[in-house]
Parts: C-alpha cells; structure tokens; sequence
C-alpha cells in the first residue's frame, strides 16, 4: 500500500481527494493523514514517512514550494493539486514534481497517477 498524505487547506479538497482513493484506490492506497497547514503537513511528514504526498499550492502562511524547501532530500513523490499550475509550472521543475492535477480533482486522473507509483514500487 502507498502511504499518502494530503495537504490542502480546503476541507471538501481533502474530503473528495480521501474519497477517491478509499473508493478507486483501495487496494493500493492507505490515506495516513492530513494537514491543512504547513507546520502540521511537516509534522506529519516526518512521522508518517508518506510513499505519496498529494500537495496543494496556495496553504495558509506559505506555499507547496516552502515545505518542500524543509524536505532537501525526500523520499516521497510529490502530485501537486491546485487550480494555478500556470502559475508555478517553472517551479514545479526545480522541485521534481513527479505529476500535477488540476481542481477541481478527476477520478480517473487520481487512479491513474496511483496505479502508476503504486506499480513503481511494487511491480518493478
């Protein structure tokens, strides 16, 4: 099972994007938490050692970039969720995003994002 984390600071973001994955993803992944700050997402990034963190951009005192500056060396894929891809596309390259969804959120988007890490890690 892929560990993920959800960050956003939308609580219906988190609710959809938990929902997908316990209902398309089931098998594949396990939801191990979810911040809608900074501080918290780092918290629990360090605690829960997450396969997958599935990202938003605009948090409240920051941005997706900030937390991953806290992180140098991860060992977890980010996929950044957010309306404003125009916005960060540049720096989403300096960061090795491994993939970017719009909001709002696509099933099957999601489900194929998660299948693909999921056989990264397991099929390979």
């Amino acid at each position: 099972m892929l560990k993920t984390l959800i960050v956003d600071d939308e609580p219906d973001a988190i609710k959809s994007i938990s929902l997908i994955c316990e209902e398309y993803c089931k098998d594949k992944v396990d939801i191990v938490g979810s911040a809608y700050i900074i501080e918290e997402a780092y918290n629990l990034i360090k605690e829960k050692n997450p396969d997958v963190l599935l990202l938003d951009i605009d948090l409240p005192r920051g941005n997706a970039f900030d937390l991953l500056d806290r992180f140098p060396k991860r060992n977890f894929h980010v996929i950044l969720v957010s309306a404003y891809f125009d916005l960060y596309e540049k720096k989403m390259k300096k960061y090795n995003i491994y993939a970017y969804i719009d909001k709002p959120v696509d099933i099957d988007e999601i489900t194929s994002l998660m299948q693909m890490l999921y056989s990264q890690k397991y099929e390979t």
